[in-house]
């Protein structure tokens, strides 16, 4: 495993300090801040508020080629113009979903110290694991967020021991 980081480097040590105000470095150009509230406001203008794009994967399977292609097509744009979208008729089930929710949920909840035993190492290329967002954005802020990545795809990079023992249904 790799070597723990030092508990000041996350995000969440951080936000527990006692600290009384949002370090400056996290902080968004006030630019940047305005110019997110105008493209809310002109989304609102548009449909009633910001929404993200919701495919429906049912034809991503279709017999039909056309169907199948317009679903791909949709996909692909919802991801280079927003990065995000809402996917219905997935095939994931509800219950898989919401123990998932659970098990990361369990693992965030657990003490630093123990996340810190899967910490993952970009200073030597090994990115699986717990980490913590704190790099530069293209503002030049730093982000606000501590992970746990996983690779599992193709199989020959998932390395299952990097994957928290707790919750145990983690995997």
């Amino acid at each position: 495993m790799a070597q723990p980081l030092a508990v000041a480097s996350r995000v969440e040590s951080l936000a527990s300090s006692g600290i009384a105000s949002i370090p400056k470095e996290y902080v968004r150009p006030q630019e940047e801040l305005i110019s997110i509230v105008d493209v809310f406001e002109d989304e609102k203008k548009i449909d009633e508020g910001p929404q993200i794009p919701t495919v429906d994967l049912k034809s991503l399977n279709s017999e039909d080629p056309a169907e199948r292609e317009k679903c791909r097509e949709e996909l692909k744009k919802a991801a280079m113009e927003w990065g995000v979208m809402h996917l219905v008729n997935h095939g994931i089930s509800d219950d898989l979903i919401e123990r998932v929710k659970a098990a990361g949920k369990t693992f965030f909840d657990l003490p630093i110290e123990e996340k810190e035993k899967y910490a993952n190492d970009q200073a030597s290329g090994k990115i699986a694991g717990y980490g913590s967002k704190l790099a530069n954005n293209a503002s030049g802020q730093l982000e606000w967020e501590d992970y746990f990545f996983h690779l599992i795809y193709p199989e020959g990079k998932r390395d299952l021991s990097m994957w928290p023992k707790t919750p145990a249904d983690y995997t």
